[in-house]
C-alpha cells in the first residue's frame, strides 16, 4: 500500500511486551490483564520525547510523532527509560508478591522490545477514530517479527537513521540486520541490545 503524495512524515515507535500471549492464555486471565494494563500505562507515562498514543494493540503501544524527529541519542534514552521503568515495576511487584497464581508467579518472564520506523503516512477516519494507513505503518508492524537473536532490544530502520537529527551513523553498539517481507521487500535496520541496562536498576527498584 503506497502512501499518498505529500503525506507528512511520521515516526512510529512501538514498545512490545514479549511473552504476552502465553501470559494471558496459560495463566489466570484477570491477574494477567491487570498486570499488562499497568505495564502499558507505565510505558505511556514514561514518554519524554513528545510521543502520542495512536492505539493500544494488546501487548504493545503504537506511539507516533509528527514533525521534527528526535536524535538517535534521544530515541535511545527514551527506550532506556521505558525499559528500566518496565523492569523496575516488575521487580517491585515481585518483591511484595503474595499471590501464587501463574500470572503473578510468571510476570518476571515478560520482556520488552522497541521498534522505530519513520516515513510518510496518511490517516483515515473510521467511525470517529483516526487510523494510520500506508506502507510506513505496515513496515513498523511487520518489523515486530524479525530475526534479531534476542528478546529485548531497540530496532531502528536504516531509513529512519538516515533521517534522524544529528549524526546519522549509529554508534558501534548498534548491530546491522535486515528482513525480507512479502509485498514490502528487504528492510534494513540496526538493533541495540537493552539487556545491559538492567544493571542500572537499583537494588531497591
Amino acid at each position: 500500500m503506497a502512501d499518498s503524495p505529500g503525506s507528512p512524515n511520521v515516526l512510529f515507535f512501538i514498545p512490545d511486551i514479549g511473552g504476552f500471549t502465553r501470559f494471558v492464555t496459560e495463566t489466570e486471565i484477570s491477574h494477567s490483564q491487570h498486570i499488562v494494563s499497568e505495564l502499558l500505562e507505565l510505558l505511556v507515562d514514561s514518554n519524554e520525547i513528545g510521543l502520542e498514543v495512536s492505539e493500544f494493540e494488546g501487548d504493545a503501544v503504537l506511539f507516533y510523532r509528527k514533525g521534527e524527529l528526535p536524535t538517535l541519542d534521544e530515541l535511545l534514552a527514551q527506550a532506556r527509560k521505558m525499559f528500566l521503568n518496565f523492569h523496575g515495576h516488575l521487580k517491585k511487584r515481585e518483591a511484595v508478591r503474595v499471590c501464587q497464581c501463574g500470572a503473578c508467579a510468571g510476570m518476571h518472564k515478560l520482556t520488552l522490545k522497541f521498534i522505530a520506523h519513520s516515513g510518510p503516512a496518511s490517516t483515515m477516519e473510521v467511525k470517529g477514530h483516526s487510523k494510520f494507513i500506508g506502507k510506513s505503518i505496515i513496515v513498523a508492524h511487520r518489523l515486530l517479527k524479525n530475526t534479531v537473536p534476542e528478546s529485548e532490544y531497540l530496532l531502528v530502520t536504516q531509513e529512519t537513521l538516515d533521517q534522524l537529527q544529528g549524526d546519522p551513523s549509529p554508534p558501534p553498539m548498534f548491530e546491522s540486520g535486515s528482513c525480507r517481507y512479502e509485498e514490502i521487500g528487504e528492510v534494513v535496520y540496526r538493533h541495540h541490545s537493552m539487556v545491559d541496562y538492567l544493571r542500572d536498576l537499583s537494588p531497591h527498584s
